[in-house]
């Protein structure tokens, strides 16, 4: 009888006992990770990756083509574009984590996505001013109130809001240096907690379609569009910050949202209106839309 050929242990029939090995030896390298949550998050991340790839047999090459994505994907990262979010987004994982970071009564306003092209230090407004600064766009006034759960006003509220112009554009995905940011700012809720602005409607998008993510979702289920929405994020003393979308209904995408981020609560009517009075007074000559929408934020 030959002796057995230590060389070539590896053989098919032991080879899950090989790659068991390399997990625990790698498991065993992170058993001391100083820091407890990291630790917990790392071993956990260890486990379910290495099962991961066991369960489909991932290839050398398929992850070498995947270290390849994502290498491709850091250089569409800058300021006001984060490739890996919009893959985070599509992939349903923001979504996920922010449902379950964010407990909240059943009244209260949900919480959705933030998106990637969120920049902080967006210029100020007054209430009631125009924060397209010309981008194109059909006219929108836009109002509601920022409550606490027991339906009382939360005064000076900190609010961005956010959207894209009529192309479906974000000012970020162009020359931002030159053109300056559009249909983006920071408003103040009054002592009473409203708020109002003009801007123009927002419409249906792509996600960017010059990245990696696209490559992905082309590939796999072909959902590519976002519903048309507004974003906003609210913050105030006392007060969790919330970020969330409010979406129009009459978007034809609400049911294949690319990124997950849709809620049936979070769904609004963006009513079109013939020129004479808006809400505000402001007497317009041509067809544009209201939205009213009331913010309801919780506390810590």
């Amino acid at each position: 009888m030959n002796a057995p050929d230590h060389k070539n242990a590896h053989t098919i029939e032991n080879l899950y006992d090989a790659t068991d090995l390399i997990t625990d030896e790698v498991l065993k390298r992170y058993e001391n990770t100083p820091d407890p949550r990291l630790r917990e998050i790392m071993l956990s991340l260890i486990k379910h990756i290495h099962s991961f790839a066991k369960e489909v047999k991932l290839s050398a090459s398929e992850w070498a083509y995947a270290m390849q994505l994502f290498e491709e994907t850091g250089k569409f990262c800058g300021p006001g574009r984060n490739e890996f979010m919009i893959f985070s987004d599509a992939l349903g994982l923001s979504m996920l984590t922010v449902t379950q970071d964010y407990p909240r009564p059943a009244h209260a306003t949900e919480p959705t996505l933030v998106g990637p092209f969120l920049l902080e230090n967006a210029p100020e407004f007054p209430l009631g001013a125009d924060i397209s600064a010309g981008a194109a766009g059909t006219p929108m006034h836009a109002q509601g109130r920022i409550l606490d759960t027991e339906g009382r006003p939360i005064p000076h509220a900190i609010i961005d809001v956010w959207h894209s112009d009529d192309r479906g554009l974000y000012d970020v995905q162009t020359d931002l240096e030159t053109n300056g940011p559009w249909a983006r700012a920071v408003l103040h809720a009054d002592a009473e907690g409203r708020y109002h602005f003009w801007s123009i409607l927002p419409v249906d998008y792509p996600i960017p379609t010059d990245g990696t993510a696209q490559i992905m979702l082309r590939a796999t289920t072909g959902r590519t569009m976002r519903p048309a929405h507004l974003h906003y994020r609210i913050q105030a003393d006392g007060f969790r910050p919330l970020v969330t979308h409010i979406f129009d209904r009459n978007s034809k995408n609400l049911d294949g949202d690319a990124v997950f981020g849709v809620r049936p609560s979070l769904i609004a009517d963006f009513v079109r209106q013939q020129p004479g009075t808006a809400p505000d007074g402001k007497v317009m000559k041509e067809d544009f839309y209201t939205l009213n929408y009331d913010f309801v934020m919780t506390r810590p």
